[in-house]
């Protein structure tokens, strides 16, 4: 870009009396190439193979809930611990735990609108292991809660809202990711 700069600075400056226009030199591969890495770079295959098998995990999750919400009597513990680690896992299953203590349970469907936003393979000195971080649109109006005794609808409508999970990434002997955190936030989308 300098090097256009100064022959457009080099050609407008001269003491020729040519009036006709002028066109600069064609950049070279070399500025082309460069020019093109660092505007459009291109993705780490690493972070994009981690975004790919967070999501899944985040997706597979996301049916679960669902499930449990469905028919919150069985028994979730090993299906939450294929997908989920503490604190997540704990409060979802004290929260199922609620809604079959209660009679409750749900029926239709969550819609849901995730995309990665983050990811972070690094990791800290301190310890702290890698993550991918989801953020989702979820939509919770087609799934309303119902006391099975009486048939009575007891969840209040609430519009669609932002649901940002942490996924990590544990090593062996896991070498996977599991959802650790999902904050559930009363932004609308």
């Amino acid at each position: 870009m300098t090097a256009v700069a100064a022959v457009l600075t080099v050609t407008s400056c001269s003491a020729d009396s040519d009036t006709s226009e002028r066109t600069p030199p064609a950049p070279s591969a070399r500025e082309t190439s460069a020019a093109t890495s660092s505007s459009s770079p291109s993705p780490d295959p690493d972070e994009s193979s981690a975004a790919d098998a967070a999501m899944a995990v985040y997706r597979d999750l996301s049916d679960l809930v669902q499930g449990a919400r469905r028919d919150p009597a069985q028994d979730w513990l090993p299906a939450y611990t294929q997908l989920t680690a503490d604190p997540y896992r704990s409060a979802e299953l004290l929260e199922i735990s609620a809604l079959n203590d209660r009679g409750i349970t749900h029926t239709g469907d969550v819609l849901h609108a995730p995309e990665v936003v983050e990811v972070d393979l690094a990791g800290g000195t301190d310890g702290t292991l890698g993550t991918v971080t989801i953020e989702d649109c979820v939509d919770t109006r087609q799934f309303p809660a119902t006391v099975e005794a009486t048939g009575e609808v007891v969840s209040a409508e609430r519009p669609p809202h932002i649901a940002v999970a942490t996924l990590v990434f544990y090593p062996p002997p896991e070498s996977r990711w599991l959802v650790s955190t999902i904050d559930v936030r009363d932004e609308t989308c």
